[in-house]
Order: C-alpha cells, then structure tokens, then sequence
C-alpha cells in the first residue's frame, strides 16, 4: 500500500463500507489526513447514500439498492426487516432519524453509530413535526425539534422547540396565522438554509427559521398540477434548495426554490419528455439531487420496479425490483450515512416517557443492520452498543 499513489488508496477506500473506510484512519498519518480531509469525506457520504423506505402497515422498513452501487443488478431487490414495534420515521436531516415508536415517545438516533437522544414528551397538540440538525465538531452535531401546536383559534399555529443544548422544551413567541389546513403526511420535513419546511395540501409551505424564530407561509408554484398526492409528485431537497417534482403521461416536471436576495422565486429546473413506455401506468418519484431522478414503477397492486434517469446523459436504467408490495404510507428518504455522534444528556433514560426496554434496543439494532454495509460479522462487539460514544478520531 505505501507504494500505492494517493488516488489509486482513495478509490479502494472508497469500495469498502462506510465505517470500515472511517475506520482506516487507524492505520497510519497517509490513511488519517485522507480520510480526514472534507472533499474524501463528502464524497464518500455521497458514493454511501441509499433510499430508506418506510413502510407503516406492517411495521416493515426496506432499503433500497445503493444510489452508487459497483456491484449494480437489475435482478436485486429490496433488503428488509421486521421491527418488534411501530416506529415511524418523522424526519430526516444530516445523517439523523427522528422516530416515534409506539408507545413509547420519541428519539433522535443516528442508525450508524446506534448512537440515540430520548426526547421527552409533552402534553400539546402536535400537528406537525421537524428536526433540524447542525454539526458542532465533526463528531458531534447539534440538533432541534420543532413542533407545530395547533392554537386557538384553529388559523393560528404555536412552535414548541426542543435542543440538544438545553435538553428541555420551550415555547416559541412565534405566532402564524394562516388558512386551516391538513399536512401531507406522506412529505417528510425538509430542513435547508436555516429553516424547517412543511407541506400542506392547502397548496402552501409552512416555513420556520428555527434560530430566529420566524415563521411565514410560501406558495407552490401556480402551474404545479393539484392535488399534490404521493402518487405522481415529490417535495425534497436538491443541493441545499428546495424541489417540487411532478409526474404526468407526458412529462417529468422539476421545480426550485430560489431564495437569492430574499426573493422567492419557484424557477422550473428540469422537464423530462423523454418517459418510458406505458408498461407501468404510476410513476412515484422518489429521489432527484440535479443530476439523477428515480422513479417508482408499478400497477395496481403489483411490486413495480425502480428505474433511474441520467438527467445529462438522457439515459434510464434500471436498479432494482420491489421485493414487495407497498401500503399505503410510502415514504421514500435519500439517507446519506454519518458518523456525527447524537449530543445526548447523561439523564437519558430518567424520562417517564420512555424507560430501557430490550424492545427498543432491538429495534435500533435491526435499524442499524438494515442501513449498514459491514454486516453483524464484520464490526466489533461495541459498535452494537447502544449507550456508548464511539470516537474514531
């Protein structure tokens, strides 16, 4: 290996799984300053991202084929597992997973490290909820859940705020007032440039700086075909900007949010003509980051396919099969893999809201197992060990 230029260690390095590649920081000074330097790391995240799909009926998680996957076939389908408990995926943001497991409350983890915060539960409300992640250090990331409380009168929202720096909840002086309206449940939060974003199928966005305590309402653009369902449309994130796709026979139709000079602008980015034969009469689009969409594909009450599209070469083709039919609340989310640790208080377990229970555990490690490439086999007996900080720096 000493031998070996530093391109030529970079690319083995980026073959082998997530953690094991961080791991190598161990070896020596060579494999520590590459595998510390930001553009190796960003890069490997990225070569690392999947699509975690959450399915609710049954309790069933599946995770798809690698968006970057060097042994690709077009016969691989969906691996899955089983959990002991509801959990429901809430949101996502920089490596982190909000849950809400059933009876039980709720917990922000990190599903590589089985790193987790228990997040105390509150009497209000809750029409809807977010997480907001920002990093510390490179190991530690800061983090806030805002929740929507639904005030009286039934126009008027109310923002309850929980941090990982004071590991309590407070009340935001924020008040919004605005139509009554249900959110679309089946559109994950979408945390970018500072502030948390929902979709609501009024055809609007509630958005909510979360540092300065903002909150205002946005518009969908006013050619977007309504109602916005799960079955043909996308609200998503794309290189820190804010995306709203939409399916039809004829085209695949992308829009962006532009916030430059504080004008808010919905500019249509992409239009796809080029759609692939009627074979599969629903396309649910699932990921876009600017350069590749995924699509969906299925009949009625049938598995369906997934097949993505090569925005600069025009080009699709197919990743993988649906091992399985799908419920009702399919939520599709890129998870882009992180070794941050979740900041957590040394109290964790005095909650009344949530109390140790094996359950839980083994929910987490099923998680965990599902979104890691090392396997049970591969990885040391304490990366499986819930309670502990793992510091590979």
């Amino acid at each position: 290996m000493e031998n070996l230029c530093n391109s030529l260690v970079v690319e083995i390095l980026f073959r082998l799984p997530f953690k094991s590649a961080v791991m190598c920081k161990s070896i020596n000074k060579r494999f520590n300053t590459l595998i510390s330097d930001p553009k190796f790391v960003a890069k490997l995240t990225l070569r690392k991202s999947s699509i975690l799909h959450c399915s609710y009926n049954p309790t069933e998680f599946y995770f798809n084929l690698p968006l970057y996957d060097p042994h690709y076939s077009e016969k691989a389908t969906l691996t899955s597992v089983v959990l002991p408990l509801t959990c429901r995926v809430l949101a996502y943001c920089n490596g982190l997973l909000l849950l809400h497991l059933s009876r039980h409350g709720f917990l922000v983890l990190n599903p590589i490290t089985k790193r987790y915060q228990v997040i105390e539960k509150h009497r209000f409300h809750r029409k809807a909820i977010g997480l907001a992640v920002e990093p510390i250090t490179h190991s530690v990331h800061h983090f806030k859940v805002v929740c929507i409380d639904m005030e009286c009168p039934e126009n008027v929202y109310g923002f309850k705020i929980f941090s990982s720096d004071t590991m309590s909840w407070t009340t935001s002086e924020t008040k919004l007032s605005c139509i009554a309206s249900k959110f679309f449940y089946n559109s994950l939060p979408i945390y970018s440039h500072g502030s948390l974003h929902w979709l609501r199928k009024c055809g609007d966005i509630v958005v909510f700086d979360v540092e300065k305590e903002e909150a205002r309402i946005i518009k969908l653009p006013p050619d977007l075909p309504l109602p916005f369902t799960y079955s043909k449309s996308r609200f998503g994130e794309s290189k820190g900007l804010l995306t709203l796709i939409s399916t039809s026979g004829e085209e695949i139709s992308v829009w962006i949010l532009n916030n430059d000079n504080e004008k808010v602008e919905w500019v249509v980015k992409n239009r796809i003509t080029s759609i692939l034969d009627c074979e599969w009469p629903i396309r649910i689009p699932i990921f876009y980051d600017g350069e590749r969409l995924v699509l969906h594909q299925r009949r009625v009450e049938h598995k369906g396919e997934l097949r993505m599209y090569d925005i600069v070469a025009d080009k699709w083709r197919k990743i993988g099969m649906l091992g399985t039919k799908l419920d009702n609340i399919r939520i599709f989310l890129p998870f882009v893999p992180s070794l941050a640790e979740v900041k957590t208080a040394s109290h964790v377990y005095n909650y009344r809201s949530m109390r140790p229970d094996k359950v839980i555990d083994q929910c987490i490690h099923e998680l965990s197992l599902l979104l890691k490439e090392d396997g049970p086999s591969f990885l040391p007996s304490w990366c499986f060990q819930p309670e502990k900080i793992v510091d590979l720096n």
